[in-house]
């Protein structure tokens, strides 16, 4: 790992190439005064960062837009679906309604009318 140190005297602030087993640093190469410490930074996050140019505005859009434009797609296509099954029901119930009992039976294991 890499500790940054800095020496409190001097203020001479370095890098420094450890593992995390080894013991802390106590000697400045400047000024070879016992006083320094390491200096402890908040981890560095990385984030997605915003779009900063058009283009990258406009290819972040058209993936927004192409995700809701093909779910919009879906639903519509269910909707239309859903009037179509149902009629189908109802003819069926129509059928089945004007059949004997034997012709019923007979539809439910072969799936004839």
């Amino acid at each position: 790992m890499i500790y940054t140190y800095r020496c409190y005297d001097c203020e001479h602030e370095f890098d420094a190439s450890q593992s995390i087993k080894d013991a802390p640093l106590k000697k400045c190469p400047k000024c070879k005064h016992l006083s320094i410490e390491r200096v402890i930074y908040p981890p560095i996050i990385f984030s997605k960062r915003e779009p900063t140019t058009i283009g990258q505005l406009a290819d972040r859009n058209a993936k927004k837009l192409g995700k809701s434009e093909i779910s919009e797609r879906e639903n519509k296509r269910k909707a239309e679906n859903k009037p179509a099954m149902d009629q189908a029901r109802v003819e069926l119930n129509r059928k089945l309604a004007s059949k004997t009992e034997a012709q019923k039976q007979r539809y439910i294991e072969d799936g004839r009318i």
